[in-house]
């Protein structure tokens, strides 16, 4: 009898591979929740780029970029694509999450 299914189905892999895009996110969550005062150079005022913070300008492209990486790990047919697009993606993402405000308090002290 064959087997019949219906809707989109989501391999195992595919979902391990969209948790992974999403590192970028969790970091976030993480420092916010876990030491909340450590995200405030982000949203200091005296560097800033186009009105905006410049750490909420870096953390909105992170953010970007992870959205884009997150399609690119969904839409990968090998594990070779998907390994590329999280380390080209991902990785540079999750790392501005994590040097974001360092690099605000570096800019502020130029």
């Amino acid at each position: 009898m064959a087997r019949v299914t219906v809707g989109p189905t989501a391999m195992p892999g595919a979902v391990v591979c969209v948790l992974l895009g999403l590192l970028p996110l969790w970091i976030l969550l993480i420092r916010l929740i876990a030491s909340p005062g450590s995200m405030d150079p982000v949203f200091a005022n005296p560097p800033a780029m186009a009105g905006l913070p410049t750490g909420v300008v870096l953390v909105a492209a992170a953010l970007a970029v992870m959205a884009i990486g997150i399609e690119v790990l969904r839409r990968a047919s090998s594990n070779g694509m998907a390994l590329l697009g999280f380390a080209v993606l991902t990785l540079p993402s999750a790392a501005v999450m994590v040097l974001a405000p360092t690099l605000i308090l570096d800019i502020q002290n130029a």
